[in-house]
């Protein structure tokens, strides 16, 4: 049975609230022999104070819940573990909830997390393709009064922070990278754009087309998920379409393109140039290296904490929107179009 702060202090000789004081380092005077009869009680018992019973007393459980939208994807369980190391530095547990993309499954997990009384959200999807779903899950946003972050897969809420990479920047960033290189045929392999995320790298993709004066030719988008298996279907989709490189809106479809290329007998990037997005650790290690455009992990992380940080401490207190920079890294995925 787990001990108790009265068995800590039967096992001292002392008062629970001299246990409590003691093991709380109030600054109070309670000599030296008392403080060690105590703590020696605490090691010999095992003794761990009952956060619950914490929590009802200081009204907080210093526990931050983190919803993700797809903790298979590198790129999220890269971001929660940047995010979970930055709150353990400041003290604060996680829980962690994975959706799957799921409208229904965040609203659970907003409910759940509200009732265990977390004392923040961070929340790396709030935009869904069926706009009535987005609105759901801001409606039960307002009902629930913990302070949120959002970040990633954010929508245009002006009620909670944020910390956005600019998507049109990143889809700007590829697409004119293909293009330097003499590439006009470039296809985009890409989840749903009714998602922000997509359709902010799509407006980029033909922001780089208009510079250079070239139409926008719509038969070159792909859509389907944001996975290997949309890169799979993507390639002979694109293919048909004489297409001399592609933009993945991801790095899981760029790796679906190298894996279907295969059977295609394609050489990357002699017979076809392939860009990703995010950046994560196979990244660098496939072959050949995918060029791809950076999210900057750890700000982001670093924005989301300090962000989360700053409302917990000033919960009504509107905070402006993080906007950050993604970075073009080149690799041997991409070259000059024969």
């Amino acid at each position: 049975m787990r001990a108790t702060i009265k068995d800590v202090a039967k096992a001292a000789g002392v008062s629970p609230s001299t246990v409590s004081l003691i093991i709380n380092e109030k600054p109070v005077s309670i000599s030296k022999d008392t403080r060690e009869k105590v703590m020696r009680a605490v090691n010999e018992l095992h003794y761990r104070p009952n956060q619950l019973a914490v929590g009802l007393v200081t009204n907080t459980t210093n526990t931050i819940g983190l919803i993700l939208p797809d903790s298979n994807n590198p790129f999220f369980a890269a971001l929660s573990n940047q995010i979970e190391i930055r709150l353990r530095h400041e003290n604060l547990n996680v829980i962690i909830g994975n959706t799957g993309g799921d409208p229904k499954i965040t609203r659970q997990y907003l409910r759940i997390f509200s009732d265990r009384c977390v004392d923040g959200i961070v929340l790396a999807q709030m935009d869904f393709e069926d706009g009535d779903e987005t609105a759901k899950c801001q409606e039960l946003l307002k009902s629930i009064d913990i302070p949120v972050v959002y970040v990633d897969r954010v929508t245009d809420d002006r009620n909670h922070f944020s910390v956005e990479v600019d998507q049109t920047q990143i889809g700007y960033l590829g697409t004119r990278h293909l293009l330097e290189l003499g590439h006009r045929q470039i296809g985009c392999a890409s989840g749903s754009i009714r998602l922000n995320v997509n359709a902010g790298r799509y407006r980029g993709y033909c922001m780089a087309f208009e510079e250079y004066g070239l139409e926008v030719n719509p038969d070159l988008l792909f859509c389907d998920s944001m996975s290997i298996e949309c890169g799979r279907k993507a390639l002979p989709c694109l293919l048909g379409q004489n297409v001399t490189a592609i933009f993945a809106f991801n790095d899981m479809i760029a790796y679906g393109i190298y894996q279907e290329c295969r059977s295609y007998d394609l050489s990357i990037p002699h017979d076809l140039s392939i860009v990703g997005v995010d950046d994560i650790a196979l990244s660098d290690i496939i072959y050949p290296p995918l060029t791809t455009v950076a999210q900057p992990m750890a700000e982001i992380a670093e924005h989301a904490v300090s962000g989360m940080l700053h409302l917990l401490k000033n919960q009504r207190e509107r905070q402006e929107t993080a906007k950050l920079n993604p970075i073009l890294k080149v690799r041997g995925s991409t070259a000059r179009a024969e």
